[in-house]
């Protein structure tokens, strides 16, 4: 007991007890890889032990629960939601706010090949769409409602490799800019030269992705924890955007380590996304400009008979501001 004593009164940090932690599951709305490497580093460097948080996830996928199904039903307390489903699912009577952002500029985009690019929305007109869900209409809807152009384009379903363009099957694939284009890569074409890559927020689709949501009753119940959550996965981003090739490596070794990843994909994903999630040294992850909703996210949302609840009930960035300056 004496030497016990010595030890917390030596400043070292105290063991965790049991009642000291409290659980938080995320929901991810894709597999487990490098695209969440700032979660994979807290769990890793011990961020969230630090915080006497235990976080368990929920990984996504095409055979996954939708994000906000699971915070819905309370399988998890936090989910990084996109936004038009997002809308829906308020409409539909659930309590969600949003923290904050995963991207400060969506990785979102098009991919089309040189011979017939995609670089406006003009493009879009008359063209054969290889998306990936039904409900991403609602996205070219907006998308050409917005520039004043007629809605003309089909969609054809596809799944998540680029190669259906290739074969001609469609004119333009809707990927993700850290993704799919890693794949043309590989085979040896060269980007704005054999391939053409168009984020939607160059074609004035300006609408954040990876929104963290929860329940307004769990914040209200639960505001240190997220608090404590935000620390940990600021923290952990930090760290994975300092250490590329760390993070890319602990998927591969763990927490994506059944998915038959490859290493050199997950490092160049890495490389692409980091200028996407944090543009600037100063740039502050998950908090960004509000006029951002109220301007053009309102927008793309109206033009697609979507609407938009006031900004005050909508969202609440102090718990991010909080981590921030506890930090």
């Amino acid at each position: 007991m004496a030497g016990a004593a010595g030890l917390l009164a030596s400043g070292l940090p105290r063991p965790l007890l049991a009642q000291d932690t409290a659980s938080i599951t995320t929901a991810f709305g894709w597999i487990s890889n490098v695209e969440y490497a700032g979660f994979w580093a807290a769990l890793d460097q011990g961020y969230f032990t630090e915080e006497g948080l235990d976080a368990p996830y929920l990984a996504g996928g095409p055979n996954a629960p939708d994000v906000l199904v699971s915070l819905a039903s309370d399988a998890a307390q936090v989910a990084f939601a996109n936004w038009l489903p997002l809308l829906d699912a308020i409409g539909k009577d659930n309590d969600f706010q949003i923290l904050g952002s995963a991207w400060a500029k969506s990785p979102s985009g098009l991919l089309s090949l040189a011979a017939n690019p995609v670089r406006t929305p003009q493009d879009l007109v008359g063209k054969r769409i290889l998306a990936q869900n039904p409900s991403d209409t609602s996205i070219f809807d907006a998308v050409l409602t917005k520039a004043g152009l007629p809605l003309d384009y089909e969609i054809i379903p596809t799944g998540f490799s680029p190669e259906p363009l290739l074969a001609g099957d469609g004119d333009v694939y809707l990927c993700f800019a850290t993704n799919q284009p890693i794949t043309l890569e590989n085979m040896g074409m060269v980007q704005d030269k054999d391939f053409v890559v168009t984020l939607f927020d160059d074609i004035g689709y300006v609408v954040k992705a990876g929104l963290m949501v929860a329940k307004k009753s769990y914040i209200a119940e639960n505001r240190d924890t997220l608090v404590k959550y935000a620390r940990a996965m600021i923290k952990g981003w930090e760290y994975a955007f300092a250490n590329p090739a760390y993070a890319a490596q602990i998927v591969i070794d763990n927490y994506g380590a059944d998915l038959g990843l490859d290493l050199a994909q997950q490092t160049r994903q890495m490389e692409l996304q980091i200028p996407l999630m944090k543009p600037t040294p100063e740039y502050k992850l998950y908090l960004f400009d509000t006029a951002d909703i109220t301007g053009n996210m309102t927008e793309a949302a109206e033009a697609v008979g979507r609407s938009v609840p006031p900004l005050a009930d909508l969202v609440d960035f102090s718990i991010a501001e909080e981590a921030y300056a506890t930090l």
